[in-house]
């Protein structure tokens, strides 16, 4: 496990500028993860037999931790998994194997950065808001905002004069985050300050409050649910709060509150492989 070159300090960064150079540099890391080049198979336990695994495919991918959610989301395959084996079991086993594949890295992103793993340098992002890589090349540090462009509330780019504060948060009050209606929720991997506003009472990843929220609301049962990470189902959606089950894959059945797919126990999760992709070996 090696660090990112994104951990170089200030007063390397500063020591290397140009004389005469207008550039705006942070010093503050917004976020840490960790990322690495996976190339192996993807075990996940067996329904009938969880102490046996089953190989679902080959991940052959570099990944980000904080990444996981989207890659599930973007990946047909990975979708069929989730329906068999539930997404809380593949995340886990997606993140451990992260942690576990040769090169992985400890990654420092700075500010108005995201993530973007590449092979050969599992720590690499992009920049966003206007802003731009610095040095330019493999292994940028940091975002920063050149001349002739300024800085403006986060943002890189021309501006005739900057507010004191987002128009978008002209209506909020109280110290809120989000318009009446959303919730501000946390985003994973982003650092403490990194959040989203969501309708809590649609949203099909953070049904009925936020997923990733903090430990007491966990304690109070405050903490919303993820409809897609049920065990076995096909078809869900996130009504007022609460998640209502459709349909469930083979091997499953509907349960009485629409809450839930019960397994049947009747097939087992080879087979029920077998009935989405129709072969034994892939590749995610």
């Amino acid at each position: 496990m090696y660090l990112s070159w994104a951990a170089i300090t200030a007063s390397a960064l500063l020591s290397s500028l140009v004389a005469g150079q207008s550039t705006s540099l942070s010093t503050q890391y917004s976020s840490i993860d960790t990322c690495g080049e996976v190339d192996a198979e993807l075990k996940l336990p067996s329904l009938l037999w969880p102490f046996n695994t089953i190989s679902v495919g080959i991940i052959k991918e570099c990944l980000c931790i904080s990444a996981i959610p989207q890659y599930i989301a973007e990946n047909e395959l990975i979708l069929g998994v989730i329906a068999l084996f539930g997404k809380n079991a593949l995340i886990a086993e997606l993140t451990s194997m992260v942690n576990s594949c040769a090169g992985h890295a400890q990654c420092y992103y700075p500010l108005n950065s995201v993530p973007s793993c590449q092979s050969g340098n599992p720590c690499f992002f992009s920049c966003t808001n206007g802003y731009t890589a610095y040095p330019s090349g493999t292994h940028p540090t940091q975002c920063v905002c050149s001349s002739p462009y300024t800085e403006c509330n986060g943002k890189c780019g021309t501006f005739q004069g900057c507010p004191s504060t987002y128009y978008a948060k002209r209506d909020l009050t109280g110290g809120e985050r989000c318009s009446k209606g959303y919730t501000a929720c946390p985003i994973p991997g982003r650092g403490a300050k990194s959040w989203e506003c969501i309708d809590t009472q649609t949203e099909l990843e953070s049904c009925g409050g936020c997923v990733y929220s903090d430990l007491s609301a966990s304690l109070l049962g405050l903490a919303g649910t993820d409809c897609t990470a049920i065990p076995g189902v096909s078809d869900v959606s996130c009504i007022d709060g609460r998640c209502v089950v459709r349909k469930c894959v083979p091997g499953y059945n509907l349960g009485g509150t629409y809450s839930e797919c019960i397994y049947s126990g009747d097939q087992d999760t080879q087979v029920l492989a077998e009935y989405v992709y129709g072969a034994e070996d892939h590749q995610l």
